[in-house]
């Protein structure tokens, strides 16, 4: 039986949205641009029955930690837009960057030779930036593209080092690394690689840092971390000579926010070592300062082989993805022979205005010291957030920086979830939404936060007290519901 809402669990009044004078368009084209979207935009992620139906908000203009739709309703950015929008909306630095570089130099096809100014001062600035050792960078266009370039990397990697055997991979379950097809595979979401099976051969699943639901039954500090002597395991039944790599996010985003133990990330780093196995961290959502440091793993005492970003380098202002690895890979293939080429790349490899946009953005990051922001207003939301353990749906609350996840569960005692065809929290997303709050729905029941790394205390109050609404408007709706079965 749903647990029933706590009446002292009162709405928190928000102050009404006004409609900004401009933003919104004239009703005819508002109109028309949601019945175009129905007719021929496809959106990835999105149902069809619900774009069909409900429609999306379609966004005019954006400044700070907000954004404005076609009817000129204002809503906060909980998400940073998809993970990305680090130093918010309306940015005019950046503007004048990419307007700069394209009157000087629009494009340059870096992946054939030829390349441009601000692709190479990109490149020195990220290896100065990074997690320790790594010295050489690949541009790609976003974070999918990204680790398309870490299978084939990694597997050059080794035939160059007399290992051809070394060709699996291993990753945690849950785990996201991108949409197309190679990328898809390297994550554990089934939903995703259901349409597309089978999939790339060699591709091998293990629990994740999963603490208040062990996917291993066991309970944190007394388990010893056995979800990372999983790895060990893993080495023994497959054999070090036949694994290539192990790639994570050192907190999963798509796939709940799951923030590991202290320890886990190191006893990996440790484990890749001793068995000569690559470690990959995929820091597409945790780079350039989302949580509290330039780099999760750096702030976790690790330094990968291979590192993987997108989103945060150019805070979505244009899309650009990277990798950065080893000086050691990079000679591997250097002593190759004379005509050895790392044989991979984009057309937009290394766009140059899109490089532009980069620098200004971490010129950015860096002068308004938004990483240390992230970590103090990261324990402002953590407070914040922890308020809503009070709520008789909410199982567990998780942040660290600015990014966080409310997991809503059936019963809080046994953890029991609600039954998938309930949707709750796609319910709460799109109570928030309504009310002018953007958020995701991430792992199942998870709602997830994320937001740009300027926001305020005040803004973050807004943000949790709209979360809040959403989620008491769904418990008032599984009371109704109730209710009604039972007759009362």
């Amino acid at each position: 039986m749903p647990q029933k809402v706590n009446p002292s669990a009162k709405v928190v009044q928000m102050r009404p949205q006004k409609k900004v004078t401009g933003a919104a368009l004239d009703s005819r084209t508002a109109q028309a641009l949601h019945q175009q979207d129905r007719d021929h935009l496809v959106h990835g992620f999105v149902p069809l029955q619900l774009q069909q139906t409900k429609g999306v908000p379609i966004f005019v203009k954006g400044q700070g930690v907000y954004l404005w739709d076609t009817e000129g309703k204002k809503y906060i950015d909980g998400l940073a837009s998809l993970w990305n929008v680090h130093v918010g909306h309306g940015r005019k630095e950046i503007n004048r960057a990419v307007a700069a570089q394209m009157d000087k130099l629009a494009f340059a096809p870096t992946l054939i030779g030829p390349t441009s100014v601000p692709t190479v001062q990109l490149a020195t600035k990220l290896t100065k930036i990074a997690p320790k050792g790594l010295s050489r960078v690949i541009f790609t266009s976003g974070g999918s593209e990204a680790n398309e370039a870490v299978i084939r990397l990694v597997r050059a990697y080794w035939k160059a080092k007399g290992q051809p055997d070394k060709t699996k991979f291993v990753s945690l379950n849950q785990a996201y690394h991108g949409s197309s097809s190679g990328a898809a595979v390297l994550g554990g979401i089934p939903v995703f690689n259901k349409q597309m099976e089978p999939g790339l051969p060699g591709m091998i699943h293990m629990a994740r840092p999963y603490c208040y639901r062990c996917e291993l039954g066991k309970t944190y500090p007394s388990c010893q971390v056995d979800c990372a002597i999983e790895l060990e395991r893993i080495v023994e039944r497959e054999g070090a000579e036949t694994i290539g790599a192990f790639i994570t996010e050192p907190i999963q985003g798509v796939g709940g926010v799951i923030i590991p133990p202290a320890e886990w990330l190191p006893k990996i780093r440790e484990i890749c070592s001793r068995h000569n196995i690559l470690m990959v961290c995929d820091e597409v959502i945790t780079g350039f300062g989302r949580t509290g440091s330039m780099f999760a793993s750096a702030g976790m005492g690790v330094a990968p082989d291979v590192l993987v970003s997108a989103k945060g380098v150019t805070s979505g202002y244009l899309p650009l993805g990277l990798v950065m690895f080893k000086e050691e890979i990079f000679q591997t293939f250097l002593a190759t022979g004379d005509d050895y080429a790392f044989w991979h790349g984009y057309t937009y490899t290394g766009h140059p205005t899109v490089c532009a946009a980069g620098l200004a953005n971490l010129e950015i990051i860096e002068r308004e010291k938004l990483v240390q922001k992230a970590r103090e207003q990261g324990k402002y939301l953590a407070k914040k957030l922890d308020t809503l353990r009070a709520l008789p749906i909410v199982g567990d609350v998780r942040s660290q920086g600015l990014i966080g996840a409310v997991e809503l569960v059936k019963n809080k005692d046994t953890k029991e979830m609600f039954p998938a065809d309930m949707r709750i929290a796609q319910k709460a997303w799109e109570k928030a939404l309504e009310t002018g709050v953007i958020t995701r729905v991430a792992g199942g029941n998870n709602i997830a936060i994320c937001p740009p790394l300027i926001i305020t205390k005040e803004q973050i109050d807004e943000l949790v007290a709209a979360l809040r609404n959403a989620i008491l408007a769904v418990m008032a709706e599984i009371d109704d519901q109730w209710k009604m079965a039972s007759g009362k």
